[in-house]
């Protein structure tokens, strides 16, 4: 689940430009929840990043190491930890292309970065879930790798890898209900996040 702003992100968003997106994001919010949440929370206070010269891929990294203590905080039953870090992490991941684009330091590093924290992130909430149908930490890590390596080899097959690299599946404007969903995905990310979350506490 690729967030709608990372770090990546050059200056277009399946056709828009950043300006067009902030006018459609002011119009449809509810189709680009990420960038709108992050602009009215933030707003006027993005150029505090750029003051304090927090680079995007330091925001881009703590989300990955996010990403990566998710699973291990569940298997330490810390079940609280574990809910504010899928939405927490989420958040850093709509915040760091904000950032990015604000402080003029886009880059392909930090969209390799993105990718690679959505991709672990994806499997993290995969293992979670698997954990609850299998409690052997062993065996449901193995399960997850395994449905999550055959679900990413087909999304891969589907989108194409240079187009998941360069995020550049951000757009409705497309024929195919998968794509529009992986768009849904990309944009509304917080929305997954906390849905996920609510999903993980009844579990829990």
């Amino acid at each position: 689940m690729t967030s709608a702003s990372t770090s990546n992100d050059t200056g277009s968003r399946g056709g828009r430009t950043v300006g067009q997106a902030g006018q459609a994001d002011r119009i449809s919010w509810y189709l680009y929840f990420d960038e709108w949440f992050v602009r009215q929370t933030l707003s006027g206070r993005l150029r505090k990043f750029c003051e304090w010269r927090i680079h995007p891929n330091v925001i881009t990294g703590t989300a990955l190491v996010l990403a990566v203590a998710i699973p291990v905080l569940h298997f330490r039953h810390l079940s609280w930890w574990v809910t504010i870090a899928l939405v927490f992490r989420q958040f850093l991941d709509c915040l760091d292309g904000e950032v990015a684009r604000c402080c003029g330091k886009t880059s392909r590093m930090g969209g390799l970065l993105d990718t690679i924290g959505d991709s672990l992130y994806a499997f993290a909430v995969v293992i979670l879930f698997v954990s609850f149908l299998v409690p052997h930490p062993g065996r449901a890590l193995i399960i997850s790798s395994v449905s999550f390596g055959v679900f990413y080899a087909v999304h891969v097959s589907i989108c194409r890898w240079s187009m998941l690299a360069e995020h550049t599946m951000k757009s409705y404007r497309t024929a195919s209900l998968y794509k529009k969903g992986y768009a849904f995905l990309v944009n509304d990310s917080l929305i997954i996040a906390l849905a996920t979350a609510v999903l993980y506490r009844l579990f829990a």
